[in-house]
């Protein structure tokens, strides 16, 4: 299930305002789910502490530490290794707390530091940690790793994280330690991109990206029994034209599209253009019928929890990853459940169905079909060119901001 098109950062604000002013009635979809998703920059509600963990390495008397999702995997791109992972922080006590710094130090095979990194709220203070990250008694918070892209050269081998928490007053001091072990991800699948032509990818899944910074501790999500972040790897995909324009015609406020102001879907390159099986597989689940109106009944997430996603095919590559094509075009699926497909067969159409703030194709690849305790993983592409070379890429990453040719 895909929020909407935008990258967390640029409409965060936007959504949390008319949150707190208790806009939750007669908006689109796009004002709800997706200002649910991008609260990781903003003092999140704590919800109450889940019971301890099991493959957590951390300790803390005051405060656990449980480090999401277990394992955590390396990604590798062109300009080095990401890290995608986020702590649930668990007060355990009865006094409030700030969180006011976090510490991390790397170390290679040896056990030897290879680098060391911290934010805190007297210095270096940014969106990584605000000013009043608040650990309320006997609740819980979702906090974003800081400390997630780092150069091709660093061993990262074993991470050791540093939590630092106080009073207001600074009286009481206490501090927790976790230790991550990261894995390097080997898609299993071949795969290639499943649209072709000019290629924006509108938002991936970069630390700023919605896809990341979806908040599954939140009531709407954890009464679906939601505990992981199945959208983690996420694309959002479009179609531009040399000067990177998705569409045709007069110049569009992009504000208008955060706030449900009408245009045309046919002005859109991508609309109606053909979504291809990324990989060869199976079809375990698939939904159409929804009209391409950028919209979804809330209500409705609560009957049917991909209901998000407009009209969508999910893929089984049979291996353990399957692969997920969101926001379809109403009546477009050419596919049926059961069906085995193979890589570059044509699934559907792209269209606006569902939470889409404007027509594109939500992919992402993942450990499972539904949404309960399903999580995302890597994915590595082959067959396009990055725009300004003229070599084919045999299997690179993709992310937020990269322009790419498929033919």
């Amino acid at each position: 299930m895909d929020s909407t098109a935008v990258r967390g950062s640029r409409a965060g604000n936007v959504h949390l305002s008319r949150m707190s002013a208790g806009l939750f009635t007669s908006v689109s979809s796009s004002k709800v789910l997706f200002a649910l998703w991008v609260l990781g920059t903003a003092v999140i509600e704590s919800q109450g502490i889940p019971p301890a963990p099991t493959a957590t390495r951390a300790n803390g008397a005051a405060v656990r530490v449980t480090v999401k999702p277990d394992p955590v995997y390396v990604e590798r791109s062109e300009i080095g290794q990401h890290l995608n992972f986020e702590f649930l922080l668990g007060n355990l006590t009865d006094q409030e707390f700030l969180l006011t710094g976090i510490e991390v130090s790397i170390f290679d095979d040896g056990g030897r530091l290879a680098r060391r990194d911290f934010v805190n709220r007297f210095s270096r203070t940014s969106l990584e940690i605000p000013p009043r990250r608040v650990l309320r008694a006997r609740q819980s918070t979702l906090v974003f790793n800081p400390f997630h892209s780092f150069a091709a050269s660093v061993p990262l081998k074993r991470l050791r994280y540093e939590f630092a928490f106080g009073t207001d007053d600074g009286r009481v001091r206490h501090t927790s330690v976790a230790e991550v072990v990261p894995v390097l991800y080997e898609t299993k699948t071949p795969l290639v991109l499943p649209v072709k032509g000019r290629v924006l990818v509108w938002d991936g899944h970069d630390y700023h990206s919605h896809h990341r910074r979806m908040d599954y501790t939140l009531p709407v999500f954890q009464n679906r029994q939601m505990t992981t972040n199945f959208q983690r790897y996420g694309y959002d995909l479009v179609l531009v034209n040399e000067q990177g324009v998705m569409y045709r015609g007069a110049s569009k406020d992009s504000d208008d599209w955060y706030r449900g102001r009408p245009d045309e879907n046919e002005a859109y390159f991508a609309v109606g253009q053909p979504v291809y099986a990324a990989g060869a597989g199976r079809v375990v689940d698939l939904h159409d019928g929804e009209a391409d109106n950028r919209r979804f009944d809330p209500a409705e997430f609560m009957k049917r929890a991909t209901a998000g996603s407009g009209n969508y095919v999910v893929i089984d590559h049979l291996n353990g990853e399957f692969s997920w094509f969101g926001h379809l075009k109403q009546g477009s699926i050419r596919v049926k459940r059961g069906q085995s497909v193979k890589q570059g067969d044509i699934l559907g159409l792209i269209g606006a169905s569902g939470d889409s703030l404007f027509p594109h194709l939500h992919y992402e690849l993942r450990t499972g079909p539904g949404i309960t305790g399903v999580e995302g993983l890597p994915s590595y592409f082959g067959g396009f060119r990055r725009v300004g070379s003229q070599a084919l890429v045999g299997r690179g990453q993709l992310d937020t901001g990269d322009v790419v040719e498929n033919r």
